[in-house]
């Protein structure tokens, strides 16, 4: 095992050096301190969208969850220094509105509709850089912290304990939360890249204090760059009110682009 990683390693490297830069400032930024070019829109199908309001700040948002749970951020691109990319994210999540939809009987409701939704926001800020280390590859980190404000406390048993949606709405429950994650990401060829990515969410102020989540995702862009096709996986790990658990789902996406 030892000799293999190195060896895998090697041909990424290499493939990175005689393929196609495709990876540049101006696309596919997401989970880097890049932003989309100014007027450049990145519409995600279940994923988050993307629009360039200038060359160095990036508005992002879910559309398909934007009238029960409104969620915006913005990413200001704080230039290059020393050949490291900076940047620093911050955004807003209204959760209560989808939380109080899903609070009913029947197999729709994944909350008990016993339980009381208060009004709840959540803020988190997050610092991003980047770097290009060989070829077309970059190799990003983040970290960052979450509070939330409420009209009251909810319930301790009205969590919902699935992955992905458990640990983002965690700080309704326990404050503040931290994130922090690395992504690497390049391409093998012209047309074909991947995405590998880490974040970890650990909460303090609780036991249930830690959740990973881990990415492989293969992507395909055409030759003009007006869409891509992502595929792979999403690994799971948290420590759920129910115990430890590990989950394995598939990972799709699709996004159209619009703009240069």
């Amino acid at each position: 095992m030892k000799k293999i990683f190195p060896l895998i390693l090697l041909v990424i490297t290499s493939v990175n050096l005689f393929s196609e830069n495709l990876v540049n400032v101006n696309c596919w930024t997401n989970g880097t301190a890049y932003t989309v070019s100014k007027h450049r829109a990145e519409l995600g199908v279940f994923t988050g969208s993307s629009y360039g309001l200038t060359d160095d700040l990036e508005l992002s948002t879910r559309p398909l969850l934007f009238f029960v749970a409104p969620q915006f951020k913005l990413k200001k691109s704080w230039g290059e220094h020393s050949g490291f990319q900076m940047a620093t994210e911050h955004g807003i999540l209204y959760p209560t509105p989808l939380l109080r939809l899903l609070a009913r009987k029947g197999i729709a409701g994944l909350i008990s509709d016993e339980f009381s939704i208060p009004q709840m926001i959540a803020i988190d800020n997050r610092f991003l850089i980047s770097c290009r280390p060989v070829g077309n590859t970059i190799l990003s980190a983040h970290a960052g912290i979450t509070f939330a404000i409420k009209s009251g406390k909810p319930d301790a048993a009205s969590t919902i304990d699935l992955p992905v949606i458990y640990p983002r709405l965690a700080v309704f429950y326990s404050q503040p939360e931290f994130d922090l994650g690395v992504d690497f990401q390049g391409n093998f060829f012209t047309r074909f890249g991947y995405i590998f990515n880490v974040e970890n969410f650990i909460l303090p102020q609780t036991t249930r204090n830690y959740f990973f989540e881990n990415n492989g995702i293969l992507t395909y862009s055409p030759k003009k760059k007006s869409m891509r096709l992502e595929g792979g996986y999403k690994l799971c790990y948290g420590k759920y009110p129910s115990g430890n658990q590990w989950h394995l789902l598939p990972k799709i996406a699709m996004i159209f682009c619009f703009g240069k």
